[in-house]
């Protein structure tokens, strides 16, 4: 499975301390650094007595909601006020890829529909062209059939999981993840991929974030709003 360098502890605290406050409904992306941030939420919310509503994008989140008793929502029936994501490399317009996931799908659906996401990212992974590798989810069903097609676009090779066996989501799909020497255009990637019989997700994020939270040590907010007065400007 896909590895990213851990959050310290003490990041995790700060950041929550940062975003959490009263009667919120809380989304988080998949993925161990969402495991680890979710149980500093629960925490804090018990410390400061804050009601707040969790929808669990994957099982290992269920599980850490009911061993603290926090309420559990749908997305199906409540609206997302905060998502709180995890991202491998962020741009300066706000998109990220995400590598770290058990299934981009929830992680997209979460994306898009949450009144607020706040992208957390390590400071030095906030660039100006996104580049490297970016997953995608398929199908399990045609995979390696996939897999060539995605080759066209660049290196590509099935995720694997801790004993080499292929990764499966939280859906029952594979994750294909592809090595880009360069981006040209986020929008047409992620256009002309999807149209790949047996593609269901990417891992691109584009136009999703509201705002960055960057991290080494010391915290720095970013702003969306901010940023589109300064293009303006």
């Amino acid at each position: 499975m896909y590895a990213e360098s851990m959050l310290e502890e003490e990041v995790i605290e700060a950041l929550v301390s940062k975003l959490l406050r009263n009667d919120l409904s809380i989304a988080i992306g998949t993925g161990e650094h969402g495991e680890k941030f979710l149980k500093q939420i629960a925490i804090k919310a018990i410390e400061n007595d804050f009601k707040v509503r969790i929808i669990p994008t994957s099982l290992k989140l269920a599980a850490i909601c009911a061993s603290f008793k926090l309420p559990i929502e749908s997305i199906n029936r409540s609206e997302v006020d905060l998502a709180i994501e995890f991202a491998s490399v962020v741009d300066t317009q706000f998109n990220y890829i995400k590598r770290e996931t058990t299934s981009l799908i929830r992680d997209k659906m979460i994306a898009q529909s949450a009144a607020e996401l706040v992208v957390v990212c390590e400071d030095t992974k906030y660039v100006k062209r996104l580049h490297g590798i970016i997953p995608f989810e398929v199908d399990a069903f045609g995979a390696e059939r996939s897999l060539i097609q995605l080759d066209e676009y660049g290196r590509a090779s099935f995720r694997l999981g801790p004993k080499g066996e292929r990764f499966f989501t939280e859906s029952g799909n594979n994750i294909i993840d592809v090595h880009f020497d360069q981006i040209y255009s986020l929008e047409d990637l992620e256009y002309s991929t999807k149209n790949i019989p047996g593609v269901i997700e990417t891992g691109l994020f584009l136009g999703y974030a509201d705002r960055v939270l960057l991290h080494n040590g010391k915290i720095k907010m970013l702003s969306r709003i901010i940023k589109l007065e300064e293009q303006i400007e």
